[in-house]
C-alpha cells in the first residue's frame, strides 16, 4: 500500500482462518415498516443472487420454527444428507436462526445480516464468516 499511496497508514490488519463448511446460508432481519420484525432464511453466498430461495417469519422465532424455514429453503437440502453427502449441522443452523430473531426484542436494531454462514457437518456448528447490523437513527 505504501507504495502505491505514499501518504497511506495502516493501523490494524485482521487476519483470520479459511473457514469451509458443507453450505453457506444467509441469514438476515429486518423491521418492516408494515409488518413488523422478520427474519430470513435463505442459502447463502452466489446463491443468494441467483435465486430467490427463502423462507421468511415474524421475528422472533422458536426452535420449530426455525427448523421449518430451514426445510423450506430449497437449495438447503442438500445440507440434510441428500445422495450420500455428509449431513449439516441443522441443529446448530436452528439455534443461528432462533438467536437472530431474538433482536426483534432489541428496538435499536434496524436490521442483520450474516452471509455466509458456513455450515459444518453435524456435531462440529456453524460459523459466521460476514455479518453486518445497522442500527435504528
Amino acid at each position: 500500500v505504501a507504495e502505491r499511496i505514499p501518504e497511506a497508514r495502516v493501523a490494524r490488519v485482521l487476519v483470520q482462518p479459511m473457514v469451509s463448511g458443507l453450505g453457506e446460508v444467509l441469514l438476515g432481519y429486518r423491521v418492516d415498516r408494515d409488518v413488523g420484525p422478520l427474519v430470513m432464511v435463505a442459502a447463502g453466498g452466489v446463491l443468494t443472487e441467483i435465486e430467490r430461495d427463502r423462507s421468511l417469519r415474524l421475528a422472533p422465532v422458536d426452535l420449530a420454527a426455525a427448523h421449518e424455514m430451514i426445510a423450506e429453503v430449497r437449495g438447503l437440502i442438500a445440507l440434510t444428507g441428500y445422495r450420500g453427502k455428509s449431513n449439516g449441522d441443522l441443529d446448530a443452523l436452528a439455534h443461528a436462526i432462533v438467536a437472530l430473531s431474538r433482536l426483534a426484542d432489541d428496538a435499536s436494531v434496524a436490521e442483520a445480516e450474516i452471509n455466509p454462514l458456513m455450515v459444518r457437518p453435524a456435531g462440529e456448528g456453524v460459523v459466521a464468516v460476514d455479518a453486518v447490523a445497522r442500527l435504528m437513527m
